[in-house]
């Protein structure tokens, strides 16, 4: 009963007319984030035609039920958060679903409901070999593997043994490096597995030698360590270095954000442990932990990990995050320079949205926090103004 789209139906309908209690609120963002909702149609009425009518009428019947002072057995902070999830979710489905309706059924051309052509990032790197040269990788191949020659995953050579090393130089470096607007994923020689994302560099050898396994990374990576032994029989440990941060590890999961453009970086652990060292000491994290180093040192706070590797799996979260965070990862991916008016609004965003979506998916999130901002897709730049009063 749940999960028929006739009930999914009438709880959107609930929602726009501001009858719906909190179960069902839940039930229908739960839905939203675990099931496919290609089935659910919402008509337009006559009278409806314009999508900045439909989003107004719906936006207006959320901001009245956040408004309503009645009596709830949950604090008012987490119903503020639920309703702001649910404006997000309801938003997506609604436009998605909506779009969809008007192209096939009222013959209206894309171009007329397209904000702006800024399209989302997707499979693009560049490797730089041993002796310099520099590899555009395909768009069409999510990664490559490095172990004996290199390779796409799908089996294709694109570059034989005998040319990664550097004759003067035993163990020579590779470089894989992703622009703004992209990704790629490459498994390391001792079958470690990196997914870097948008406007990211790893530095990483040919092949490892017997005592250690050394990588420098520059950006944001996903890391899946395995386990690797020397020839005595001992774990060879694996170190990541960035501008603030060295991670050593055995074999674990964890997620590493150090960019240049910002002032703090940041490791997430998912599973195992982790040795984290900075400019002033060492410490051990567990799965949940997340090591935030500035200039001033580190502090350690629990997060749901899962907020912060969800641009592996092509969402964003915005979950947990500052509104600052949540917009370079917006302009890393988008290719955006973001420009503050002014200072970063004191605003929470929840929820979360495809990495598939072209910018405007993206723009109406801003449209429900009551963000005022312009977007110029000439220069690239999305200016934020504060919130809207």
């Amino acid at each position: 009963m749940i999960h028929d789209p006739k009930y999914i139906e009438q709880l959107v309908y609930k929602f726009k007319n501001g009858s719906i209690d909190s179960y069902e609120l839940q039930v229908l963002i739960d839905w939203y984030n675990s099931h496919d909702d290609t089935l659910v149609t919402i008509p337009l009425s006559d009278d409806e035609k314009s999508h900045h009518q439909i989003k107004t009428r719906m936006l207006d019947g959320l901001l009245s039920k956040i408004q309503e002072d009645k009596p709830t057995p949950y604090p008012r902070s987490n119903i503020r958060k639920l309703y702001w999830a649910a404006a997000v979710a309801i938003l997506i489905i609604f436009i998605g679903i909506w779009t969809n309706h008007v192209y096939v059924n009222k013959g209206v051309e894309p171009a007329t409901l397209v904000r702006t052509t800024i399209e989302p990032g997707g499979n693009k790197a560049t490797l730089t070999l041993t002796d310099g040269r520099q590899i555009n990788l395909s768009t069409s191949q999510d990664g490559i593997i490095v172990n004996n020659g290199i390779t796409y995953g799908d089996g294709t050579t694109l570059q034989e043994n005998g040319l990664l090393d550097d004759a003067n130089d035993k163990v020579a470096k590779l470089v894989l490096q992703t622009p703004r607007g992209g990704t790629y994923r490459v498994t390391l020689p001792d079958g470690t597995l990196v997914w870097l994302n948008a406007a990211s560099k790893l530095t990483y050898p040919t092949h490892f030698t017997n005592e250690q396994r050394v990588v420098e990374l520059e950006g944001e990576a996903y890391f899946d360590v395995q386990s690797a032994y020397r020839n005595d029989g001992s774990k060879k440990p694996f170190k990541v270095i960035s501008s603030q941060q060295e991670i050593d590890v055995l074999g674990t999961q964890f997620n590493i954000s150090a960019y240049p453009d910002q002032t703090s970086s940041k490791t997430t652990l998912i599973e195992g442990k982790i040795a984290l060292t900075d400019q002033h000491k060492q410490m051990l994290l567990s799965p949940g932990d997340q090591a935030v180093t500035t200039h001033l040192g580190t502090r350690v706070q629990q997060v749901d990990a899962g907020n912060y590797v969800a641009w592996r799996d092509g969402k964003f979260s915005f979950d947990g995050k500052s509104f600052s965070d949540v917009m370079t990862e917006i302009g890393h991916w988008y290719d955006l320079t973001i420009v503050y008016e002014g200072q970063v609004p004191a605003v929470e965003l929840a929820g979360d949205a495809f990495r598939n979506q072209n910018i405007s998916l993206v723009l109406r999130v801003l449209d429900v926090a009551d963000i005022n901002y312009s977007l110029d897709p000439v220069q690239r730049k999305l200016i934020i103004k504060g919130k809207k009063i």
